[in-house]
C-alpha cells in the first residue's frame, strides 16, 4: 500500500439501511450557500440514493458496478475509516527491531509475520493467513492463523527517509473464486511454494438455510447471495464469518 492509497472511507447505508456501500470520502467542498451544502462527496459503485449522481469522471454514462461520485448527508455515513501511516526512522526501527514484511495483530497470539496477503483455506476450512516463525533470513510455517482471529494487517517497507508503516482492517472472509493454494506447507518446514490453483465456494447460513455466495465486496461492506431465485445484497455486519461455509476444489 502506497501513500496515494491512504483515502478515507465510510459506510453508507442507503434506502433506510437496506442496502450498505463502502464508499469513498472525497475531501470536495460543497459551494457556501449551494444545495450541497452540509453535504459530502463520495465515490462509490453506484451509491443507491446519493443526491446529484455523476459518473466519477463526470463525462461518461453511469452504469451499475462502476464507481461514481455522489452528494450524501453525512448522517448516512459510519464506520468511518482511514488506514494509519507512520514513517520512524532507521535508527528507530533497529531499537525497536521493526524489519519489513507483512505481519497480522491478532487477538490470542499477538502480532504474527504472514506471507504476504494471501489468504488460504486451512484445516479447519476456514480462510486463515500463512502465519510465518523463525529468524527473517529461514522462516518457516506456523500453524494457520485464521483470519477472523485478525484484528489488523500491518505492513512494514522500507522508504528513502526510514520504514513506513500502515496499518489496515483485516477482513475476516474469503471471497469466492480462485485461489493460489499451499497444500504442500508443513509447520515446522520452510514455506513453499504455491502447488497450484483451487477454487473456492462459500455458502452462508441464514435463518437455518444455507445460500450460495455470489460474491463479497469488502469495500463495499456488502456480501451478494443466491436467494429466491436472485442474487441480493446483505450487509457483512449483518453476518458473522462463523455463519459462512467454505468449500475448495482443484481450479
Amino acid at each position: 500500500m502506497s501513500p496515494a492509497d491512504l483515502r478515507a472511507f465510510a459506510t453508507f447505508d442507503a434506502h433506510g439501511g437496506k442496502v450498505s456501500k463502502r464508499v469513498e470520502v472525497l475531501d470536495h467542498e460543497p459551494t457556501a450557500g449551494g444545495p450541497h451544502e452540509g453535504l459530502v462527496a463520495v465515490r462509490g459503485e453506484h451509491p443507491l440514493g446519493a443526491l446529484d449522481e455523476r459518473a466519477a469522471d463526470e463525462s461518461g454514462p453511469l452504469s451499475r458496478g462502476e464507481p461514481v461520485v455522489g452528494w450524501v448527508d453525512p448522517a448516512t455515513l459510519r464506520d468511518w475509516y482511514r488506514p494509519d501511516r507512520v514513517v520512524v526512522s532507521r535508527l528507530e526501527a533497529r531499537r525497536s527491531g521493526i524489519v519489513p514484511g507483512t505481519y497480522a495483530d491478532s487477538r490470542g497470539r499477538g502480532r504474527v509475520r504472514i506471507d504476504g496477503q494471501e489468504a488460504l483455506l486451512g484445516p479447519d476450512g476456514r480462510p486463515a493467513f500463512r502465519a510465518l516463525a523463525g529468524p527473517d533470513d529461514a522462516p518457516v510455517v506456523d500453524v494457520p492463523l485464521p483470519t477472523d482471529q485478525a484484528v489488523r494487517l500491518v505492513r512494514v517497507a522500507a522508504v528513502h527517509d526510514g520504514l513506513e508503516i500502515v496499518t489496515t482492517p483485516a477482513s475476516p472472509y474469503l471471497s469466492p473464486g480462485v485461489h493460489r493454494s499451499y497444500a504442500d506447507d508443513v509447520p515446522g518446514l520452510p514455506p513453499r511454494a504455491s502447488t497450484g490453483r483451487v477454487r473456492v465456494a462459500a455458502s452462508v447460513l441464514l435463518d437455518g438455510t444455507l445460500h450460495e455466495v455470489d460474491r463479497i465486496d469488502e469495500r463495499a461492506a456488502t456480501m451478494w447471495v443466491h436467494r429466491d431465485g436472485a442474487v441480493v445484497p446483505i450487509a457483512l455486519r449483518a453476518v458473522g464469518p462463523d455463519l459462512v461455509r467454505y468449500r475448495s476444489t482443484p481450479a
